[in-house]
């Protein structure tokens, strides 16, 4: 388990921050729950913003507070890149990038990252192995 997130696309910022978890059968991200952080913004914007914002903002919310799953089947491949990306390409050619912090605190420019960027990205691959043919 890594402090980890769904990353804003081309970018190493994080968009969705979490815990990227592997298992025997799946790479999961999980997010921080930020519902209630969301109602608030939602009912306060409705109020005082513009009509239907808030129900953009119940949108976002709801979708950033999704799981996200791989399941280590569907992997064909998992790479590093920059210091906190973890790179997974799956069957049907889509890439998914999560980035891997050292903590909850540590920004995504530090080389602390790489050594639990590269931790992932071997631990993945070895679940991958063990999960194949006879795994």
């Amino acid at each position: 388990m890594k402090t980890g997130a769904v990353l804003i696309p081309g970018t190493g910022l994080a968009l969705i921050g979490g815990l990227l978890v592997l298992t025997n059968r799946r790479v999961y991200q999980g997010p921080l729950n930020t519902k209630l952080a969301g109602q608030l913004l939602s009912t306060v914007a409705g109020a005082a913003g513009p009509t239907g914002v808030d129900k953009a903002i119940d949108l976002i919310v709801g979708w950033s507070n999704k799981a996200r799953a791989v399941r280590l089947e569907d992997i064909t491949s998992v790479e590093a890149a920059g210091r906190t990306v973890l790179q997974i390409t799956t069957r049907d050619g889509k890439r998914r990038r999560f980035g891997i912090a050292a903590n909850w605190r540590t920004p995504v420019w530090s080389r602390h990252n790489i050594a639990h960027r590269n931790e992932m990205v071997a631990a993945v691959r070895w679940a991958i192995q063990q999960a194949g043919p006879g795994g």
